[in-house]
This record gives C-alpha cells, structure tokens and sequence, in this order.
C-alpha cells in the first residue's frame, strides 16, 4: 500500500496540479460548449452565463500551459488525454455546425507541450497554487450553475436539448475536479494509485453513462452502433458492481483491474471510432451528438485509462 500520510514534494505538487488542470479545465470547458449549445433561444441568459464560464475556463488552460511546459508529466502527455488526433478537427466542425467561437490554438499549443525534465523551475510553485484557487473557485461555481439548470429542467421551467441525466453527468465531473484538486491542495494525492478505488468507482459509472448517453443520441437506424453502446454500457456496470461486492480479495481485485483496462480500451476504440464517423459526416444522430462531445469522452476514457494502467505497472507489474 502507498503512504498517503507523506507530503509530497514540491514537484508532486506542481505535475500534478498542472497534470490534473490540463485535462479537466478543457472538460469544464467543454462542458460549457455543450450546455451553451443546448439551451433555447429564450434561455439566452443561461446560455451567455454558459458561454463565460467557456471564456474563463480558457484562461485556465492558457495558464496551465504557460506553467506546464516542461513541467507536465510525460505519461500525461502520451496518454491522448488531453489532445487526441481528432480534438482540432472536431473543435472545428462543432464551431462550424453551431457557431460557437472555439479557441483552437489553445489545443494547438497543448499538443506541442515538452514534457517534465526532472527539475522544477524555481519560483513555480506559488503560481500553481494560485492557480489551483482559481480553478477551485470557478469550479465551484460552475458545479453550482450546473445544479441550478438541473434542478431549472427536472421543475420543468426550462426545456434544453440535453437530457437531465447528462446535466447530473457533468454536475458529477465538476465535483470530482474539486475533490482531487483538494486532495492536491491538501498534499493527500500523490500520484494516479491512491485513491484507486475510488476513482475505478467514479470512472466506472462515468464510462457506463457516456455509452448510455451516445447510445440514446443516435439515430435508432444506427442498429451496430447502438447495440455496441448497449453492450458496453452493460460492461462497466458488471465492472461497478463487482467491486461494490464486500470482502473482495486482492486477487480477485487484480483480475478486476485487468477486466477494466479491456474494457476501457474496448470503449475508447468504440468512441474514437465514432468520432471519425462523425467527423465524416458518416452517422445519423442526433445533433447534440457532436465529435467534440465523443472526442471529448474520448479523453476522459484515456485518461482512466492511464490510472489504470499505472495502478497495473506499479503494483502488479508488466505481466
């Protein structure tokens, strides 16, 4: 087991701060884009309100940029994580299909990020902190503006073109941000193995409602593609509710882990996939089914992918 009481060094800190700003800024981000594109003309407010949250949240990643050059973990780096070969292109065809401006350098820039060269620049660590309060306080109130609207569609004051349960969806992703930033700020988070459990726990539902989410956007003529999501979605729930069971022990913990790395390979292909179709113009769905919106949870695959991954290497070996 890891020792979580030990407080990490001041590079822990900073990688991991500007690691976990570089993913997750971008998927606040976008879940603005996604929230801004679904309301109604007469909920203009809510949509502006939106679209500042996409602005500030831009200004974050710039930030988390200029402080991770150099900085940001390699394996962050390799894992698509955070910009995958179909981030631009799809960034693209979504401001085309809904005119909405998106800042494309931003993803330019952080794909062209070096990675960590085993020092830390002197002075760095009061800005990442700074940085991290900032992203904390506007997290928080975008998990709130999140909650509202839900609360806003579930009293049927207001109808938007996306399902309650995906505004429940992003309200949970804000939350868990903020829980690992504070994990961060409190020098309790390490690295990508502690607090596996529940992160496997988290992702697990979050893979299983993505496949949920694109199943139900698509076209029901989309038969393959719909099945697919179907099976998948049932896959991670079989996965949630094995390491819910009591007194699971360690061997049965590892099969588990194994189990999840197939099958969160099998739905990033699935999703990475389905991006390409869209970005072709090659699947019938929904318009709120966007390649931004399935490049996006893309990404988040990648991203559990790698804590896996890393879980594996470190505590089970390459084997």
């Amino acid at each position: 087991m890891l020792d979580t009481a030990n407080v990490p060094m001041i590079g822990d800190f900073v990688r991991e701060s500007l690691d976990l700003h570089l993913f997750f800024a971008r998927i606040m981000k976008e879940h603005a884009i996604f929230m801004q594109t679904g309301f109604l003309p007469k909920d203009l407010t809510y949509a502006q309100q939106a679209e500042q949250f996409r602005c500030q949240y831009d200004e974050i990643i710039k930030e988390a940029i200029m402080l991770g050059d150099c900085t940001a973990s390699m394996d962050v780096l390799k894992s698509g994580e955070l910009v995958t070969d179909k981030t631009l292109r799809a960034e693209q065809k979504t401001e085309m299909l809904t005119g909405i401006p998106i800042d494309v350098t931003i993803t330019m820039e952080e794909a062209n990020l070096k990675p960590d060269l085993g020092t830390i620049p002197p002075g760095i660590e009061p800005q990442v902190n700074l940085l991290n309060q900032k992203a904390m306080a506007l997290t928080t109130d975008f998990a709130g503006f999140k909650e509202h609207v839900l609360e806003q569609v579930n009293q049927c004051c207001i109808t938007t073109n996306l399902f309650p349960m995906q505004y429940q969806h992003l309200y949970k992703e804000a939350e868990f941000y903020l829980k690992v930033l504070t994990w961060i700020q409190n020098h309790q988070f390490v690295d990508a193995r502690v607090n596996l459990l529940e992160q496997k726990l988290f992702w697990d539902e979050i893979m299983r409602e993505h496949a949920g989410i694109i199943r139900h956007l698509l076209d029901p003529s989309e038969k393959e593609l719909c099945f697919k999501a179907k099976e998948l979605a049932l896959r991670f729930e079989k996965l949630e509710k094995k390491l819910k069971g009591e007194g699971l022990p360690a061997s049965s913990f590892e099969k588990l882990v194994r189990e999840n790395i197939a099958a969160s390979i099998s739905i990033a292909d699935y999703k990475s996939s389905s991006t390409e179709l869209l970005l072709e113009c090659q699947i019938k769905a929904l318009s709120m089914l966007s390649p931004l919106l399935t490049d996006h949870t893309l990404r988040e695959a990648y991203y559990y992918l790698r804590i896996l991954q890393t879980w594996k290497i470190g505590y089970l070996g390459n084997g």
